[in-house]
């Protein structure tokens, strides 16, 4: 009876015809007398009977030698290794540069899923730059013209439609998997909500989670997921949030707090999932509604009191330049009478953010000579 071969790690570090390193493509497989090619992506191979021999038969067979040749025709991608079994995508929120990384030491991807990961990390670098789905429509175009040597950019192929789905359910449900995965294995986390009428005219509850993260060693805070309701009382609320971690497979338990603004729904709200979980054997933890909007209706209620009416003179200062570049000029003529002045524009007041008013009012202020020279 012929002996049976094991797979040698030794045949890793071989080299092909083209003097390229099998480790490229050649692994062991779920046996120890299997290999597997991941770039033909293959199941088991037996190499039990012929040894190296049936991985060289592989490596000359027609499918394997045209998957090669598509990688030498376009730039190889490869991908650097963090931790085993692991996909990471993270955000230097100086520069705005996207690191992509992956489990596969090098790991060469045959030419369609070059042209998928392209469009992928076209799709990751619109969500992290902010830009609008119709401002893809065309982009292939561009980058057929940019690169017209390249395979990839001739085959790129990304519209406002196309994007929106990649986003909604190619990358949208791997990234809110991971997530939920992170809730589920911490002890406790934090709720936010919002709840308002978008622009379609449906009643939107915007979903936030705070919790403590590992991988950053500080608290962060992640968008958990948005619901189109018709009514929004507290009642339709708490069934919303209740039925979407019921569905993901998040226990109530582990809520800690609600973070949410003062209306009285939103009080209600909080009342109801703690009652929820006192029956439960668990309950929120108190620490009142978002100061922000305390310390802007403080400052408002100060400012109405003073009968200064500040707020009043900045907006009419304001609005008497915004639409004439005549006066802007004049403006610009008169402040460039006064050397040591630097500043030369005057800021936009915003009703609703009472605490950005400072600034405003000091811009004022240093304008204020040339503003009186003006008028």
């Amino acid at each position: 009876m012929p002996q049976v071969t094991k797979f040698k790690r030794a045949w890793l570090s071989r080299r092909d015809d083209n003097g390229d390193e099998l480790n490229l493509w050649l692994k062991q497989g779920s046996k120890e007398t299997t290999f597997q090619c991941t770039l033909c992506k293959t199941s088991d191979l037996d190499c039990a009977n012929q040894e190296y021999s049936a991985i060289y038969q592989h490596m000359n067979t027609k499918n394997h030698k045209a998957n090669k040749n598509s990688l030498k025709d376009n730039s190889l991608l490869a991908i650097r290794t963090l931790k085993p079994q692991t996909v990471s995508i993270a955000n230097d929120n100086n520069s705005g540069i996207l690191v992509i990384d992956n489990s596969q030491n090098s790991t060469l991807l045959p030419f369609n899923d070059q042209i998928t990961k392209a469009e992928i990390v076209w799709a990751l670098t619109v969500a992290r730059r902010g830009f609008t789905y119709n401002s893809c429509d065309g982009i292939g175009e561009v980058f057929k013209s940019m690169f017209p040597d390249s395979k990839i950019a001739q085959q790129f192929n990304m519209q406002s439609k196309k994007i929106s789905y990649v986003m909604s359910h190619g990358i949208g449900p791997y990234f809110h998997r991971e997530l939920v995965k992170k809730i589920k294995s911490r002890e406790k986390f934090v709720l936010c909500i919002d709840e308002q009428t978008n622009n379609q005219s449906k009643k939107q509850l915007d979903l936030l989670v705070k919790f403590w993260s590992n991988d950053d060693g500080l608290v962060v805070t992640r968008y958990y997921k948005s619901i189109l309701l018709g009514h929004a009382q507290a009642s339709v609320l708490q069934s919303a949030i209740c039925d979407a971690f019921k569905t993901d497979g998040i226990n109530l338990k582990r809520l800690l707090m609600l973070g949410r603004d003062n209306p009285s729904v939103n009080i209600t709200l909080e009342n109801l999932i703690d009652q929820k979980l006192k029956k439960l054997g668990s309950g929120l933890l108190f620490l009142g509604s978002c100061n922000l909007h305390v310390v802007h209706n403080g400052f408002k209620a100060g400012l109405s009191s003073t009968s200064w009416y500040v707020e009043n003179v900045c907006t009419d200062i304001y609005s008497w330049f915004k639409q004439s570049p005549a006066r802007k000029e004049d403006l610009a003529d008169v402040i460039n009478d006064f050397g040591d002045v630097v500043e030369k524009t005057l800021l936009y007041f915003t009703i609703t953010r009472w605490v950005l008013l400072g600034k405003v009012i000091s811009r004022v202020l240093e304008l204020w000579e040339p503003l009186n020279e003006y008028f």
